[in-house]
């Protein structure tokens, strides 16, 4: 739900800023690390209509991806109580995959070819949405660097997924928080078996790979035995060049 409200912050002020279209929608996303696809089914809303978007999950886990296969427009991936895969009934014609394609794959395996160019035509049966597209205008991480110790190769992947407009792709993501203290390279594991990142290395690692910060929250993910986890959100813009200097972002940074 943070990611889904951060998207509809994106997707508010890129109406903002194009006043002639007051419909501004995603016409390609990539949900990294999808697991059952609860992040899709917040990104859905903000994608274009079905046949003009694309929806693509990637994930190393098939067994999570079956159950993502299962959802809907209208069911599964957090619709109902519980996520329970619909297997055996066939869907309605009218109610139709919440993604588009689902792939098993490591985060750090993934290229444009192997992503979106396979599936580049289901975005484009509108020529009005998919004009000049050819990669990711929008790639979500929802919980996922937890599984990560240092972000510099995967957000160089991510970097590469970007369509040929960067300026125009986003990158949000969520990942646990720690201080410089704590973790002085940047990443710690912790004793849950889940990685923890500093907002320095964070956003030292993305400006490397081209991205601008557009908003930094400190969040709640979860909690655990009763206790609040700490982590934080972050909201990247590509700038359309890759950039190896670090820049220093103020405490509170907005989109």
């Amino acid at each position: 739900q943070l990611v889904g409200e951060a998207v509809r912050q994106i997707v508010e002020v890129s109406k903002q800023q194009q006043p002639s279209s007051s419909s501004f929608k995603f016409r390609a996303v990539l949900d990294a690390g999808c697991g059952t696809g609860l992040a899709g089914r917040q990104l859905r809303p903000f994608m274009s209509n079905l046949g003009d978007g694309l929806l693509v999950g990637v994930d190393a886990s098939q067994k999570m991806l079956d159950i993502a296969a299962n959802c809907t427009f209208q069911t599964g991936c957090g619709v109902e109580s519980g996520i329970t895969a619909l297997a055996g009934q066939d869907r309605k014609d009218d109610d139709p995959p919440l993604y588009d394609r689902l792939l098993q794959m490591d985060l750090e395996d993934m290229t444009i070819a192997n992503t979106f160019l396979p599936y580049e035509s289901v975005a484009s049966s509108n020529p009005k949405t998919s004009a000049g597209l050819d990669g990711f205008d929008l790639i979500v991480a929802a919980d996922v660097f937890v599984y990560f110790g240092s972000l510099e190769r995967v957000l160089q992947v991510f970097a590469t997924l970007v369509a040929s407009t960067p300026t125009k792709s986003w990158l949000v993501f969520s990942c646990e928080r720690a201080t410089p203290e704590e973790a002085p390279l940047g990443y710690r594991l912790l004793p849950t078996g889940r990685f923890a990142h500093t907002r320095d290395h964070v956003e030292t690692m993305a400006t490397q790979s081209g991205y601008e910060l557009r908003k930094y929250e400190e969040i709640v993910p979860r909690r655990e035995k009763g206790e609040p986890v700490k982590g934080h959100l972050f909201v990247f813009k590509h700038t359309g060049k890759e950039v190896t200097s670090k820049t220093t972002g103020s405490s509170q940074s907005e989109l």
